[in-house]
């Protein structure tokens, strides 16, 4: 007998972290898991550069790790 595969419960809590691929600072993003399709964006804390999570509100950043290119800019998003 098969069994379907439920999907994972909408308002779930998401954890992990990552990188900052344009200063290097590390961190970690806490979010409550939305439906497929459901986004919200985040910002590295050190830079300001966004980044989307499947979300159903706004995720909590924490800092883990300074940036490390040695700058203190923000960044800023190009039209081309």
């Amino acid at each position: 007998m098969k069994h379907a595969v439920e999907p994972p419960l909408t308002g779930a809590l998401s954890i992990f972290e990552r990188t900052c691929a344009y200063c290097g600072a590390r961190f970690r993003v806490l979010a409550a898991r939305g439906r497929e399709g459901d986004t919200a964006d985040y910002a590295c804390p050190d830079c300001g550069k966004t980044y989307e999570a499947q979300a159903i509100d706004e995720p909590e950043v924490q800092l883990l790790g300074r940036r490390t290119d040695g700058k203190d800019d923000r960044y800023q998003e190009t039209m081309f």
